[in-house]
């Protein structure tokens, strides 16, 4: 038991380093945008990025998510799970292309209408052939995970991402295409990718094709659509939607700080990925509530924290990377790091449901939630603009953890410690209130240190606020203790 709790937790341990050190890496190219790129153009990536996710979904039609599952009824078999991997990977490579190819004469129509402001010739021409390539490169990844090679994860991950981020500089910096040369980027490092992914589907399995080794995937994976699709429109369908809404210039404001929760969804992914199997585990137990409870206020305590800091300095942070056309996104961050610190939230009720095996709930009120932001969307902005989207991001996320905690908590209930979550919550809105009515102070380093000093004020207020339980104040006793003897 013990051996294998700790390979879970080494596996998890490596996704979770591989999934942070990517997104990293697209995080470092925003100097390069914002000082290169216009906030009209750097818009064009904002609406081509959700296109690329929603593409790659449909596409795949499911299969990658399957995988993981199916494999493990062929493990018996190494002939069959050879054919299968190899039916798997043709049928991939086929629908990819074939899709690319069916939108590059139907797209021109169809999106002129979805996103009218971003010209399909070659911004989504581009994207659309980037997501029927990157087709494959799904299906290696999850072969990978069900494998439980989580090193060759990491490592075909890392290894696009640097690729990409390589491409861009060189074409964006050093050919100055701009947006162009991002999606120019990003669709030849889709393409050299494609050869090592094929590589391993290939060596994993027998290229060929067998409908009755197909099927199943296809029966499991097409449900799994509409959850899929209903994450993608709460996450980003929001850029979509403001193409067709708002000027190029706040699109583009917007879309930068949209990656400040990009930057808080990692953390939270991270948190989920390990809390996950060890859920999982203890509630099978059984008698395990008050940990199972405690640990989930120390996981809101801290994405709390983290979003306060992103809600603190984002104006420092973005003066310092961006020019100063990109500056007013500053005013935007705060509401989507709170949307994202409540989408956090809902992790822990998606996690009772998981348990219970209800994934039907988890997919029919997501896709409620993308369709309250999307309708919030179309009515709000039009009048209110940007700061409505970034609004509306808070509320669905606050009603998706809301529906899924009623449903969740019937499912198998966690003892949530409330009073202790309220009072990490009314601090950290103290000490935000604080630092908005404080005075523009200058030099920038001033007015970083004097935020800096508020967020380190948070555990302060908690601990005179009664947070910690006298158990607590004894381990922090007991831990000062040990500092100040050393």
């Amino acid at each position: 038991m013990v051996t294998r709790a700790r390979q879970l937790a080494g596996q998890s341990s490596l996704y979770t380093l591989g999934e942070v050190a990517r997104s990293g890496i697209a995080f470092l190219l925003l100097p390069l945008y914002t000082r290169l790129l216009s906030p009209a153009d750097y818009a064009i990536l904002g609406v081509t990025a959700p296109l690329l996710a929603l593409l790659t979904i449909l596409m795949a039609l499911g299969t990658p998510t399957a995988l993981v599952r199916c494999y493990f009824d062929h493990r018996q078999d190494p002939e069959a799970l050879r054919r299968y991997v190899g039916t798997v990977a043709v049928f991939g490579l086929v629908a990819g292309l074939a899709a690319a190819l069916l939108l590059t004469l139907a797209g021109p129509a169809l999106f002129g209408r979805l996103v009218p402001n971003t010209p399909f010739h070659p911004y989504v021409l581009l994207t659309v052939w980037n997501a029927g390539l990157s087709v494959v490169a799904a299906l290696a990844l999850q072969l990978f995970r069900a494998q439980q090679r989580a090193h060759r994860f990491v490592a075909f991950s890392l290894a696009d991402a640097l690729l990409t981020a390589g491409l861009i500089v060189a074409l964006v910096a050093g050919l100055r295409l701009g947006a162009l040369g991002s999606l120019w980027g990003q669709l030849l490092a889709a393409l050299i990718m494609a050869g090592p992914a094929l590589w391993a589907l290939g060596r994993a399995g027998r290229l060929g094709f067998s409908w009755p080794l197909l099927r199943p995937t296809l029966r499991l994976g097409l449900p799994l659509l509409p959850a899929l699709l209903g994450a993608w429109a709460l996450n980003v369908s929001d850029r979509v939607v403001l193409d067709r809404l708002v000027s190029r210039e706040a699109l583009g404001l917007y879309t930068l700080s949209y990656q400040f929760g990009v930057l808080l969804n990692i953390v939270a992914m991270a948190l989920n990925n390990a809390w996950q199997p060890f859920f999982f585990q203890h509630a099978a137990e059984g008698g395990h509530d008050r940990l199972l409870g405690a640990l989930v206020t120390y996981q809101v305590a801290l994405m709390t924290t983290l979003a306060l800091a992103v809600a603190l300095l984002a104006p420092e942070v973005i003066r310092l990377i961006a020019a100063p056309a990109y500056w007013p996104a500053a005013g935007l961050v705060p509401w989507i790091a709170a949307g994202y610190a409540v989408r956090h939230l809902a992790f822990f009720p998606m996690g009772s449901l998981l348990y219970r095996k209800a994934a039907g709930w988890i997919a029919g009120l997501t896709v409620a939630a993308a369709a309250l932001n999307i309708g919030l969307n179309l009515l709000t902005v039009p009048r209110f603009g940007v700061q409505a989207a970034a609004v509306n991001t808070l509320v669905a996320f606050a009603a998706l953890f809301l529906a899924l905690l009623a449903v969740g908590q019937r499912a198998y209930p966690l003892r949530y410690q409330w009073p202790r979550l309220l009072r990490v919550a009314a601090a950290a809105l103290l000490l935000f209130a604080l630092g908005q009515r404080l005075p523009p102070a200058e030099p920038l380093w001033l007015s970083a240190a004097v935020k800096l000093a508020l967020l380190a004020a948070l555990p302060l207020l908690l601990w005179l606020t009664g947070f910690f339980t006298p158990a607590e104040r004894a381990k922090v006793g007991q831990l000062v203790g040990r500092l100040v003897g050393w």
